[in-house]
Parts: C-alpha cells; structure tokens; sequence
C-alpha cells in the first residue's frame, strides 16, 4: 500500500467544498499502520497547523494544495469516503492559481485558502477519528422497480462528534428521484425526525460555501433545539406518506447501486461532510413492452455462436415480470422455443449456419402481441476482418452518474452483448482509489477472444481549455492517467500522455458536447472522433477535424450516465450511439489496433452491418492519387435503407434514394422531423434540443395507425392518435425522427397536415452561448400526389441553422438490404477525402470512417 500510495499521489493539487477554521491537534500515529508515507505524514501534519492561517501567496496555496491532493488519495485507497465534489474543486483551484485565462470552472485566488481550509478539516476528522463522522443505513436495498412509488428511510446514528445547533443534513444532487420538503401531500416529500425529543429539524434554505455538482439543487434541514451526541439517531424518511403524500416515483432506469447523496454539517458553520452512503438497487418494471434479440455480426459457416433475446419493459430495461412462452425464426423458419418464465436475458446457444449469406431471427410470443427482430447476421467464409461491437464512453457513480463499476461491466458485457468496453470516468471527479478500481475491473473481466476490456478515461476540461476527450491505454500495467488537477490544458494533456507511453499504446477520442478543439490535435495519438452520443448526432463535429487536415476515424458511444453502457433507453436526449471496430479477432491487440488504424464506423446505437470500399482498399485508409475513385458500400440495415450519401471534403456529391413508390389506396407515409446542431463561426458548445409539438391529420384519407419506429423515452416523448389525429411531443438534437403513418382509402388529393406549435429551444448541456429561439407555430399541408416518389422538405431557419419537415411515401416490401456503388471522377485532386452515410426510415444511421486519396497539402 505505501509504494502504491507513492507512486499515486505524485499527481498534483486539489480540493473540496466551504469555509473554515482547524481545530483538535494530531494523534499519534504508529508509522507501521499508517495510510501515509513518512514524508507525505510529515507534510499533512504541518497543513493541520498552517491551513487555518489565510494566505493570497499563490506558491504557499500551490504547496497546500498538493500536500492536500496528496493526502486525499492516499486516504482514498483506504476505501474511506472523498467527497465526490474534490477532485472537481481541486481542479478548479489549480487553474486559479495558475492564472490561466478564465475559461470557467476557476477558483478565484482570495477563495482558494478558506476552500484548503475547510478540506483539511474534512480530511483531519476522518484521518484523527475515523468514527466520528457516525454512520448511515437505509431501511431497504431493495430491488424496486423503475418508475415504482416508493417509500424509504435513512437512518444517521451520531457518532464521535456531536451534531449542533444551526448544523443539519442535506440531500444532494444526483438522487433517485425528485424530493422536495414544503409539500406533505406531494411527490416526494422528504421528513427529518431524532430520537432526541429536544432537537428539531425543519426545512431550511440550502447552505454550503462551496458548490460541486452533488450540492447543487439540494434539499436541506437545519437543527434547532438540543444537539445531538453520540448514539442518538436521526431518521430521513423519503417519500413520506403521513401527510397524504403518494411517496417517492423512483427514476426509470434499473441500476446496482443508488444512493441518497447524504451530507453533514455538525458544526453548523456550513461545512457538509460525506459519510460513507449506503446504497440500493432498481430493477426493471413487471411489464414486459420489448423482445429484442443480439447475434454475432460475423460468422463463418458451422461456426456456433449464441443469440441472446432480451425481454423488456417500456424503458429498455430488462424487464422484472414473467416472461412468455416465445418462438425464435430464422429467416422466417421456425428455430428454437424458449419456455414461459425463462431469464429476461435468455441465451439460446448451439447454433450454426452452414450456408454463407445475410440472415436474421425473429422473436415473438405465441400470441404475436411482442415481436422483435436480431441485428443481421453475415455469414463469411473465411472473413479477414470481423464487425465488432463496442462502447468507449460511459460513467457510474464514480462520476455524477449511478451504479458502480460492477454493475457497468456486467451491464455492457451480459446485458449490451458488447464486445469490447471501456468505462472512461471523468477525471474531475476521480480519485486514485476509483483509477485503481478501473484498472481492477479492466483485468477482472476480460476475456480474450470473447470479451475486449480497454482501460481509459475522460479528460473534463472546459470548451476554452480544450474540451472533453477520452483517452484509452492499450493495455493496463503501469499506466498513469494524466489528471485535469495537473493538466488543465489540451496540450498539456498530450505531452503528459506521451511521457509515459509510447504513442501506439494510447487513443484519444474528442467528443462534441463540449467539443474538443478541432484546430489542435495530436495526429499520433487522436485517431478517432465521437460523432454520436445520448447527447446528439453531431457528424459535423468530425469534419471539423477533417477540414483541418486531421485524419480522423469516426465512432459512436452512449455517453451514458446510468449504468447501461452499449444499450439503454435512458440515454441523454436520444439512443447512444455505437462503435463498430473492423478486426481479425476479439482480442485487446487486435481491437485496440482497429480503433488506431482508423477501421471504424460509427451508427446511432443499431448494429447495421457495414462493408465500404473506396477504389477495393477499407474504411481509415490513405491511397495513392487516383483520378477516378469508385466508393462500393454493402449494408445490411436493422430497419429498410432510405439513403446513401456520399460525402466529400465535407459535402454530399451524391445521394441514392430507396424509397420512391407511388400513391396506393393503403399508403404509408413517413413524417420526419430533424433539427441542426451544427457550429458556425467560432467554436462554441453545440446548440441544445428543436422541440417539436403539435397534430398531424390527413384530409381525404384516413389514418387507421401509426408506428413509431425509433425507440423512444416515454419520460421525454408523446405520441396518441385520437379521432383521426396524432398529437405529438417531442424533441431532436441532430439525427432526424419519424413516424410511419398507415393510411387508409389515399389518393393523390389527399393531403398530409402537419400543424406545429408555439414552442422554445432547449438549453445544451456542457454550456451554452446562444439564446433559446422562440418557435413559432406554423401549419404545413403535403399533398401526396405531388411527392411524385419524392421527399417534399420544408425547412425552418432558426439563427444559423437549418431545421427541417419532411414527408414522403414508403414502399411496402422496402428493401433492408442495399448494394451501392459510386465513382467519382470529377475535380478529384490529391488530399480528397471520402465517406459514406447511411439512414434507415427509421431515423436509424451509420457513418463510415473516411478514406483519403494521395496525400494533402500538409503531407507533401
């Protein structure tokens, strides 16, 4: 543990929350047992002393703050509690004293020594009185159900140090579901009660110095009366049903590990202290809403492989009921039978195909009331490189997500089916503890050739530092992440990594939610680009990087702060993306060099089996100069292709459209909404959400039923049809999303009414630097025969964007196969370079990772 503690907390300077003075004096320490090195020891008891006394020394506060780094992750690996706000704040106290220009999240200099101060009072309680803080059990772990009204307590037992009056509890940010204190009859509402008759807690206004992201929007209670002493109790009851309130409405996603974040100020000098909280667990709702079933992308005849069928609830997670009696097809052909009351996660396993092709399984109920299909499945003689699926982005409670790193893994490997995963937590929020466990996890659940762990994560400076960028190891011994507490600036962040490893072992990935600098890369060691997340679809973001000269492969992920890597309802705004990496085996070498040769494309969370070439050479390849470059793209959808772009230099020179059909009698017609995010101009965070609400009606043909073919949140999306009008509700951020209308007695008259409503923008996430627009309402009238096969656009111009209406007939029997080729002969010059898009009439999309054809100006 002490060479551990030496080589960890040679990181860099930090922090945590509010004002105060040091009091007590050290006990001795028995230097066999101690958690610190002798001269790390030496040090912390001299801050005990000094951290008190006020400074505006920069050099006094940075030689503070990094005995305090220091020391707060030697205690982390205790396993003792760290405030989960003090890395942030460390952070944020390294760039004000470094007087780097103010790009947000600063400390200012005359605040930095009382936050020093009040955080070696945290530190000095735990480290001189382990107990003192006392302790917190919850009255149930559970499992509940998603969405299920709940009521649980918490139950705080003093202990070596008193609670006084004026101090209190606060329940901070991130909890399970909204709480508030002011209504008894209301949702949520939040009791405080002692065992101590004379004390009394009453709802008080949230106090605090220092803000994080955990004591933000926080209900509190203040204590009056009598203190508080040791063995005393103090019950937290949320969810309380004795003024006639109906509990607490747990969140709609399952996860391993929630918490309460529980706080503490004893003192009453504002000062909340973080005991060690104990968690429960949510599961999914009874009902099952979904079948959805997993298979191999890639197999060769006779090979064996496992489909997994997954029964669900309304929001994608697993599903707590009985499930049904189900039959598995394949190919329309009867398969397999999985019996009633399997796993909600049933593997049907021993099954081959001995014949090469594209194939799909097909799950449905005896009754056909669930229905669900598999991702197709190419079977290859002989494959060279195989499609494997993966997620390189996502938190836990690490962070200011839930769950615990466990549970992640589990999640991505049992329940996403993926084939590589990395858990890339933010280092603002991360300790040395927490860089240790990911490591663990990294090594415990590897398998390889079945299951590729990536070691990684999330370099969370602001959009003026450089922004966001995940950063992956090739491998785990020895490695050292390089902290936002050290290296607060992008550059920073790339000589740190190249000290320590060799360029070939390390990937950095910028994403577009607080966008990394699409002028300043490291073209050795960031080879790839996020353009697909929970928070958006954001293909722009990668041409940025290509305009600049970078060669950069693209990649989706989920950014999901759930637990439920790869695969989850839950997701920011819309479906996480996915990556799909192009490798001969599933193992870490070979999945880590697909990720750095480029061998990548990117959907929005579908397994839409991709195969491009450009002039017979694959995805993230460079090429000699050709005057003639001809682009063949296989792709084998989850829903039927409605386009093929094909984009150059950064604009589409060419599309293929699949679903021109004429009016029927029986039409089905698409409506599709997207909105841009687009950055014009200087670099800024992305714009937020398009809201779209209103109605949409048919004159002179009936609508007899809608599908919604996109998944969507039902906590953030509506959609009824009521006497022949669907009343809608939802918003976009970049991919386009659709409903399928099923008319019945059309013709070339009718006309499609689209009635829109007064609404606002959304704010982004990560920042945001432009005004909400107002949207006002509009009515827009599509008449079907004059589609003419084609899509009729109505687009909306808001700021500097472009949103867009679209309407147009589908086909029935439309084609979920496609085979495309493109050869572009025209103004082709050295340094050109290639990609491929493809939409589903399900919104669903894919991005090919690029080609380029000679070498650029900037390689000659």
């Amino acid at each position: 543990m002490a060479d551990r503690t030496v080589r960890l907390t040679a990181c860099g300077v930090v922090l945590a929350f509010a004002a105060v003075w040091i009091i007590g004096t050290s006990i001795a320490q028995d230097p066999s047992d101690d958690y610190l090195s002798s001269g790390l020891r030496e040090r912390v008891e001299a801050l005990k002393v000094e951290a008190h006394r006020s400074s505006s020394d920069p050099e006094v506060l940075a030689a503070r703050l990094a005995t305090l780094w220091g020391w707060a992750n030697a205690y982390s690996l205790t396993g003792g509690p760290v405030p989960g706000g003090f890395p942030q704040l460390a952070a944020n106290a390294n760039r004000g004293l470094r007087r780097i220009p103010d790009g947000g999240a600063q400390l200012p200099i005359d605040r930095i020594s009382a936050f020093i101060a009040q955080s070696t009072r945290e530190f000095q309680i735990k480290d001189e009185s382990p107990g003192a803080l006392g302790t917190l059990e919850i009255s149930s772990r559970g499992p509940f159900r998603a969405g299920e009204m709940v009521t649980i307590s918490e139950t705080y037992t003093v202990g070596g140090m008193p609670m006084e009056p004026g101090g209190g509890i606060v329940i901070g940010r991130s909890r399970p579901g909204r709480l508030q204190a002011n209504s008894p009859d209301g949702h949520g509402f939040v009791t405080v009660r002692s065992s101590n008759p004379a004390a009394r807690f009453r709802p008080a206004t949230p106090w605090g110095v220092w803000a994080s992201f955990e004591t933000r929007d926080v209900v509190a209670f203040r204590l009056s009366g009598a203190p508080l002493r040791e063995g005393d109790t103090v019950t937290v009851t949320f969810g309380d049903r004795t003024g006639g309130g109906p509990g607490l409405k747990l969140q709609n996603f399952s996860n391993d590990r929630v918490v309460f974040k529980t706080f503490l100020d004893l003192e009453g000098k504002g000062w909340l202290l973080t005991p060690r909280w104990p968690s429960f667990e949510v599961v999914g709702e009874d009902e099952i809403q979904f079948i959805n079933a997993i298979a191999p992308t890639v197999v060769e005849p006779g090979e064996e492989f496992v489909l997994a069928v997954r029964s669900e609830d309304r929001f994608k997670n697993l599903a707590s009921g009985e499930t049904p009696a189900l039959e598995v097809l394949l190919n329309g052909e009867m398969l397999r039978r999985i019996p009633a009351g399997s796993a909600a996660m049933h593997e049907v396993d021993g099954l081959r195909i001995d014949s090469p092709g594209v194939y799909r399984f097909r799950v449905r109920s005896a009754d056909s009331a669930l229905q669900g299909s598999s991702n197709p499945v190419r079977v290859v003689r002989d494959p060279s490189r195989r499609i494997y699926w993966g997620e390189t982005h996502g938190h836990t409670g690490f962070a200011e997500g839930q769950g615990s790193p466990d549970g992640y893994f589990r999640f991505g490997r049992d329940v996403a089916r993926l084939d590589f995963l990395s858990l890339s937590e933010h280092d603002i929020w991360m300790d040395d503890f927490e860089w240790m466990t990911l490591q663990d996890m990294v090594e415990k659940y590897r398998v390889p050739g079945k299951f590729t762990t990536i070691l990684g994560f999330e370099w969370t400076s602001r959009l003026r530092y450089g922004g966001h960028h995940n950063v992956f190891f090739r491998d785990t011994p020895g490695r050292l992440r390089v902290p936002n507490q050290e290296a607060p600036l992008l550059d920073e962040l790339y000589a740190g990594l190249r000290k320590g490893n060799d360029p070939d072992d390390v990937l950095v990935v910028p994403h577009a939610h607080q966008p990394g600098d699409w002028t300043n890369s490291d073209p050795d060691l960031e080879r790839l680009v996020e353009i697909q997340s929970g928070h958006g679809t954001f293909d722009w973001f990668g041409n940025k990087y290509l305009q600049n000269g970078y060669r950069v492969g693209f990649i989706g992920a989920s950014d999901n702060h759930t637990g439920h890597p790869g695969y989850s309802g839950m997701t920011n705004r819309q479906l996480g993306g996915l990556a799909a990496a192009l490798a001969s085996e599933n193992t870490p070498d070979a999945i880590f060099d697909a990720l750095r040769r480029r061998a990548t494309y990117a959907t929005t969370g579908e397994r839409i089996a991709l195969d491009v070439t450009l002039n017979g050479a694959g995805v993230g390849t460079q090429q000699d100069h050709s005057p003639a470059r001809t682009i063949h793209c296989s792709v084998n959808g989850t829903a039927p292709i409605d386009a093929i772009d094909v984009v150059k230099n950064g604009s589409v020179v060419y599309t293929r459209r699949y679903l021109q059909t004429e009016v029927a009698a029986d039409a089905v017609v698409q409506v599709s909404f997207e909105s841009s995010t687009e950055v014009i101009g200087p670099r800024h965070v992305p714009r937020g959400d398009r809201p779209w609400t209103g109605e949409i009606s048919v004159e002179g043909a009936e609508i007899i039923g809608f599908d919604e073919p996109w998944f969507r949140n039902p906590a953030s999306y509506s959609a009824r049809l009521e006497g022949g009008t669907l009343r809608f509700g939802m918003h976009t951020r970049g991919r386009g999303s659709a409903f399928l209308l099923r008319l019945r007695g059309a013709g070339a008259d009718s006309r499609v009414v689209v009635d829109l409503a007064d609404t606002r923008e959304r704010l982004g996430s990560g920042g945001y630097e432009r005004t909400p627009q107002r949207l006002p309402a509009s009515r827009h009238e599509f008449r079907l025969g004059d589609l003419g096969g084609n899509v009729d656009r109505r687009e909306f111009r808001v700021l500097e964007h472009t949103d867009a209406l679209s309407v147009q007939l589908v086909p029935s029997g439309a084609a979920i196969d496609q085979d495309f080729t493109y050869t572009d002969r025209d103004d082709t010059r050295s340094g050109d370079y290639y990609y491929v898009r493809i939409r589903q009439v399900d919104g669903a999309m894919a991005w090919s990772s690029p080609f380029w054809v000679g070498a650029a100006a900037a390689d000659r």
